[in-house]
């Protein structure tokens, strides 16, 4: 856990200098759950500059970028490492008048949400 603090707090001190409350922000993220807008949030940037900064770090290895599939309710129906790994239709649960039935939905038209994963310790 020490190199993913460090990990960040070396990002973080090349884009905005690190502050105590960046440094609570950092945390309270979950290594395995890296979203794009709490990397924005913690950098205090844009979107697309967090977007960046992710993108960067999976490039290097440091990160793994992964995919999830959401139901209309906004619950995950799948989450995988690979988008191209995506099925054609992935199942959710829908309330219908009190009772929960299964519906088969196409993955295409679904929203899906990336995240990313620390992936290893940073070298000294």
């Amino acid at each position: 856990m020490a190199s993913f603090k460090q990990f960040w707090v070396k990002i973080s001190a090349s884009l905005v200098p690190p502050s105590s409350a960046r440094l609570e922000k950092l945390a309270g993220l979950n290594p395995d759950r890296i979203y794009v807008e709490n990397v924005r949030a913690l950098l205090g940037t844009s979107t697309w500059i967090a977007k960046m900064v992710c993108e960067t770090a999976a490039r290097r290895g440091l990160l793994k970028k992964h995919v999830q599939v959401m139901c209309p309710d906004g619950s995950v129906a799948l989450s995988l490492a690979d988008d191209s790994q995506l099925p054609e239709f992935v199942r959710c649960w829908q309330e219908v008048d009190g009772e929960y039935e299964e519906q088969t939905l196409r993955t295409k038209l679904l929203n899906k949400l990336e995240f990313y994963a620390f992936e290893r310790e940073l070298s000294q």
